[in-house]
């Protein structure tokens, strides 16, 4: 069930994490998911971040067997089942960046990038973002990060991670039409999510994880299977506290993270999409950036009255 503890390394944007595990569930995945990412473990590597990811008491190896995440010697986690490993990494990940790297603002938003230019978009769970942000991935979008936005107050570049995708449960049967089988992990079932599976990033999204890009359109976008797709333009104002309650570390950064967000707002072009079809929303995202560039617009947006609240980052 176990093997011996292995150390990996692993860069991914601006960090590296040490990561040591003697479960084999994580081994593969480390080697499989985060291939290009891996440093060469003989060498000395300046760490951001120490975590370990084991097995639980030697009673627990055999009854309902746990895996166990720490940071620093510390447990910051309760224990998970076993088959919820990898899962756990990822979302142990995701912490560590959203309660230390406070040199960036911090959304809880998607990020891609498509010929210099980055888009955020974001929306509450369950409304499509995994897997609008899998799909644009797919069709030749480089991907920054399918979770966190990461802005630096002072340039307002976005900043990518390249690390896998995490999709849930129907996402997962319909993200296979996109990539590969050798993408996924293993399906994770019976986690707080729902059915879990993480997809690996394209090679390219990883060699090229150290670009940042400017942000040229924030989307705000709702899956609606009973509706055509519609855009809207999102007022500034609104905009604005959407990006503030979707913040991890908006109150930390205080007057920072303030001029920050609003800086990104004044200088980028906020739509919202109502979509049926992942092409449809495509399109009308290349529309927004194409809008902006153009300075006018493309005949897309809609009348119809929006109906959407969003909720801070969970």
């Amino acid at each position: 069930m176990f093997s011996l503890t292995k150390w990996y390394y692993l860069k991914s944007g601006p960090f590296i994490t040490e990561v040591r595990t003697s479960i084999p569930s994580v081994q593969r995945y480390l080697q499989t998911h985060y291939q290009g990412a891996l440093l060469d473990a003989s060498n000395s590597h300046f760490v951001d971040f120490n975590v370990s990811i084991m097995p639980g008491t030697l009673a627990r190896r055999w009854i309902k067997p746990q895996a166990r995440f720490y940071f620093n010697g510390g447990e910051p986690f309760k224990p998970l089942p076993l088959n919820q490993a990898p899962a756990m990494l990822e979302w142990g990940m995701n912490w560590l960046i959203t309660n230390h790297a406070h040199q960036y603002l911090i959304i809880h938003a998607a990020t891609l990038e498509k010929n210099g230019k980055g888009i955020m978009i974001s929306a509450p769970s369950g409304a499509g973002k995994s897997t609008l942000c899998a799909y644009l991935v797919s069709q030749g979008w480089r991907l920054l990060s399918d979770e966190l936005a990461l802005i630096c107050p002072e340039t307002r570049q976005l900043y990518g991670l390249a690390r896998p995708m995490n999709l849930k449960n129907a996402a997962i049967d319909l993200a296979r039409d996109f990539f590969p089988a050798t993408s996924f992990s293993e399906e994770i079932a019976d986690t707080s999510k729902g059915k879990v599976c993480l997809v690996k990033p394209p090679a390219s999204s990883v060699a090229n994880a150290h670009i940042s890009v400017p942000i040229s359109l924030i989307v705000f976008v709702k899956y609606s299977p009973n509706e055509p797709c519609y855009v809207e333009e999102v007022e500034k104002c609104e905009a604005l506290m959407e990006l503030i309650n979707n913040s991890f570390n908006f109150g930390l950064l205080n007057r920072v993270g303030f001029a920050c967000a609003k800086q990104v707002v004044q200088d980028t072009d906020v739509i919202y999409i109502e979509y049926n079809q992942l092409a449809d929303c495509e399109a009308a995202i290349r529309d927004g950036i194409d809008e902006k560039n153009n300075g006018g617009k493309t005949g897309r947006y809609s009348s119809k009255p929006r109906s959407f609240a969003f909720h801070g980052p969970s």
